[in-house]
């Protein structure tokens, strides 16, 4: 009775330290990235740029200052004005480096289009970037609250970058994908996209023909959205940063695939950066 007693607790004693190692394993995350180390070059941009911090994401003990990243401030009306962003969900992590290695590129430049200025807000979940999750610090899905405005992230968004402020906006994401596809929200798109796509393919971009989203279907690299779907979208409050911003000239998500290495990844963000601010 006594062995058959000790063995039962052993039992008890094993499926603690399993569940104690399961519950560590499932809810507690490590950093691995560094939020502050990757906004540091903001502190080193010359007189191109105006830095302009927005809000403070916090989190417990975490605290992220979000920042407006400005290209040639200009006060002409007539000026075209773009909004770059990249970061909202936290584990695609290649369009950060090749956007902030773009600014980077840009600092102690002559200004080539003094017609053009160009907001960039890097990483928009702050939390997601440094625990390498797709959600923010609470598990909400950025990208779906533009709504409902429930998430700190989205509310920085909608309060800072309104959508009439601009003439295109382009997202920057990265998809389980077998290739390189675009958003193409509705038909006036439709133009800029098949200019991007054929750049693109110029510099030996593979694109996808596979990836699903819902219902509609990537073909040749683009995923076109027609209204109806927008429209869908808008009734369910879960409008997407492409779907908010659809109202501007041109909106584009952009995804690069997580299947191929992060230099790849960089080198196609990097076409479309170069090629974008030509436009």
């Amino acid at each position: 009775m006594l062995k058959l007693f000790c063995l039962k607790n052993k039992k008890k004693a094993l499926l603690f330290v399993l569940l104690i190692c399961f519950t560590k394993s499932v809810f507690s995350l490590d950093k691995v990235r560094n939020y502050a180390e990757t906004l540091s070059f903001v502190n080193r941009l010359d007189s191109n740029f105006k830095v302009s911090k927005l809000d403070t994401v916090r989190y417990s003990d975490e605290k992220y200052p979000v920042y407006k990243i400005t290209y040639n401030p200009c006060t002409d009306k007539k000026s075209k004005k773009y909004l770059i962003i990249s970061g909202v969900h936290g584990n695609e992590p290649a369009p950060v480096y090749a956007v902030r290695d773009f600014i980077i590129s840009l600092n102690n430049k002559e200004v080539k289009r003094k017609d053009l200025q160009i907001d960039f807000i890097l990483i928009v979940n702050p939390y997601g970037f440094e625990f390498n999750q797709r959600y923010n610090g609470k598990n909400v899905d950025i990208n779906r609250d533009l709504t409902q405005l429930k998430t700190q992230e989205a509310k920085i968004l909608a309060e800072n970058f309104n959508p009439k402020d601009y003439d295109k906006v382009f997202d920057f994401h990265e998809a389980n994908a077998e290739g390189f596809f675009l958003y193409c929200y509705g038909t006036k798109n439709k133009k800029l996209s098949n200019k991007i796509l054929k750049e693109l393919e110029k510099n030996n971009v593979s694109f996808d023909n596979k990836y699903k989203d819902k219902i509609l279907k990537v073909k040749n690299g683009k995923l076109y959205v027609p209204w109806y779907a927008s429209l869908y979208m808008k009734k369910n409050e879960t409008v997407t940063n492409g779907i908010y911003y659809s109202g501007c000239k041109n909106s584009f998500t952009f995804e690069t695939s997580k299947n191929i290495n992060i230099e790849e990844r960089k080198r196609i963000i990097r076409i479309i950066l170069n090629y974008i601010i030509e436009v």
